[in-house]
């Protein structure tokens, strides 16, 4: 997959076929769309194109909210590689762009820029300045240019659709089992072992590797999870505290890993951490020993729960 930015415009092929979006997280729905591109492209011995914005809009037009990423670019970058597009378009989005009207961003992009065949975008699709652009709008302007526009519905996992936002706001919640349903995989956090206190081994004899966290990133809610945690090529179950380590008085956020069996050294590695299943919340114990007493079997657990979670 070739990546491309603005300045790279016009892209010359026989016949191209493009889907848009954010693409936040690469989840289920974001597949279909990417699946049905691809298929039309081959289809018509043509192109497939994955278009997407960067930064994500959210954080140009409202960052006040300072919206929490389900992927990193370079996260949903390689997990777009997978569905084996020939070209991802990345355009940064800023006040400029976000400020054209919506047949002024489909001229510039889709016909000048890409020159589209055909167009493939989820059901709730929308752009243009003030998201006055949707589906139907599109269809009048691909009978105006001469591309054809299909639209995909919606796309259900157990009753629920799939969503950025939802999934989002589970993982917000500390429900990463059902993200994961909807996601096709693990939420997944990456990062550098930095030192903590060393208080992992010293004082409850399960050393741990501290990670460096991202501002960027969603975390899940607080608290104990079941995790694979991924370095040197190969996954090691473990098991993660989210939180403040209130037994201890930390006034800061800390993320620290106990991994199963192993006792070599991880400082500044990069590591990757796979949400399996959140255990409990965060507690207060009365002594280290106590502490030391539910981390045994929060570990026991996190065993059980991953012998089957692949």
């Amino acid at each position: 997959m070739e990546i491309l930015k603005k300045e790279n415009l016009p892209l010359k092929v026989p016949y191209s076929v493009a889907t848009i979006g954010n693409f936040d997280g690469v989840h289920l729905g974001h597949q279909v769309l990417f699946r049905e591109t691809v298929k039309r492209a081959r289809a018509n011995n043509g192109k497939a194109i994955a278009i997407t914005f960067h930064p994500h809009p959210l954080q140009v037009l409202r960052p006040e909210k300072a919206i929490k990423l389900i992927c990193t670019l370079e996260q949903k970058i390689k997990l777009i590689e997978k569905a084996e597009l020939d070209y991802l378009l990345l355009l940064e989005f800023t006040p400029e762009l976000a400020s054209l009207e919506p047949e002024e961003f489909a001229y510039e992009i889709f016909v000048k820029g890409l020159g589209i065949k055909e167009l493939v975008v989820g059901y709730d699709y929308r752009f243009g300045k003030k998201r006055r652009g949707d589906t139907e709008f599109l269809k009048v302007i691909g009978r105006r240019y001469g591309f054809e526009v299909t639209v995909i519905p919606p796309q259900k996992i157990d009753g629920l659709t799939i969503s950025s936002t939802l999934i989002r706001q589970l993982i917000n919640d500390g429900d990463v089992a059902l993200a994961a349903k909807l996601l096709g995989r693990y939420y997944k956090i990456c990062g550098r072992v930095i030192p903590g206190r060393g208080r992992g081994q010293k004082l409850l004899g399960f050393p741990t590797a501290n990670l460096k966290l991202s501002r960027e990133k969603l975390l899940p809610k607080k608290g104990v999870y079941a995790v694979w945690v991924y370095f040197d090529g190969k996954n090691h179950p473990g098991v993660m505290n989210l939180g403040f380590n209130p037994t201890f008085g930390n006034n800061y956020l800390s993320a620290e890993v106990h991994i199963f069996d192993f006792s070599g050294n991880l400082y500044g590695k990069d590591i990757c951490l796979s949400f399996v299943k959140r255990l409990r919340d965060e507690k207060k114990f009365a002594s280290p020993e106590d502490l030391a007493a539910q981390i045994k079997e929060d570990c026991q657990k996190a065993r059980e729960i991953l012998k089957t979670a692949n």
